[in-house]
């Protein structure tokens, strides 16, 4: 069994290999693929949308909607990746971003949070801040002459803050850690040389720990095999489940980017 394992490692270098020296003499006619190194810088308008519910030991938190309840409003942010071509199928990539979410707001209904009390009709300054960490590669299992499919794994991590102050309370929530792999796939499809659209799709669930789930798609100009712009839309999926059923804790970022995509 170890044997066959190490043959099929072996074959899928050789094979990479090959296709690796025939793309060299054959170059990609689609100026996407054309370069070793891919930076994407985009500009994403992070509607939130979260059920919270934040208890102690003895007092049962309150649910309720940080955008409904707290008016806690869609931020514009920046979200980086970085793709490093390796061999001709293999890629290495990393995404980062962070995102902050504050507001003041008179509330409309009494709140319990972390064992604090806040009353109705009282100004409540929120503070949440949501941070996404991933690094991983992906491995082509198709490629043709007008796109190709990916698999994808990724090791992940998600980071959540919370803050919630009135004149009568101030609760700072323990900081919220998920670390999941991710695994998924990723395909792109080339209209024309220039013009290409890209769908990609990961999640992993831990019923002791969490879900974590992130659906991208996007339609990319080639301007020249360097340069690129892009409009997607992205959807990013965050639940915590580890202190649940007294604790509840979802973070869905969603909404439309812009992208700029630099390729050496």
């Amino acid at each position: 069994m170890k044997a066959i394992h190490g043959l099929w490692i072996v074959s899928l270098l050789v094979l990479s290999g090959t296709s690796a020296f025939a793309q060299a003499r054959r170059p990609s006619r689609n100026l996407g693929e054309q370069s070793r190194v891919e930076v994407d810088i985009r500009r994403w308008r992070s509607g939130l949308v979260s059920e919270l519910r934040f208890s102690v030991p003895g007092t049962l938190g309150s649910d309720f909607d940080p955008v409904a309840d707290l008016g806690l409003p869609a931020e514009r942010i920046f979200d980086f990746r970085i793709g490093v071509r390796l061999i001709e199928r293999l890629r290495i990539r990393f995404n980062w971003f962070k995102v902050t979410y504050n507001a003041d707001t008179v509330t409309s209904q009494a709140l319990i949070i972390g064992g604090d009390f806040y009353a109705s009709v009282s100004v409540v300054t929120s503070f949440l801040e949501l941070e996404q960490r991933r690094g991983g590669v992906e491995f082509d299992l198709v490629r043709g002459e007008y796109g190709w499919l990916a698999v994808v794994g990724e090791w992940a991590r998600f980071e959540a803050n919370n803050m919630y102050h009135s004149d009568d309370a101030d609760t700072t929530i323990p900081p919220l850690r998920m670390s999941l792999p991710l695994f998924g796939l990723k395909t792109r499809i080339y209209l024309t040389p220039a013009l290409a659209v890209t769908v990609e799709a990961l999640g992993m669930r831990r019923e002791t720990i969490g879900v974590m789930t992130d659906f991208d798609t996007s339609i990319t100009y080639n301007a020249i095999p360097n340069l690129a712009f892009s409009y997607g839309y992205r959807n990013s999926y965050n639940r915590f489940k580890e202190d649940e059923p007294a604790s509840r804790a979802i973070y869905r970022m969603r909404g439309q980017y812009f992208g700029i995509t630099v390729r050496f």
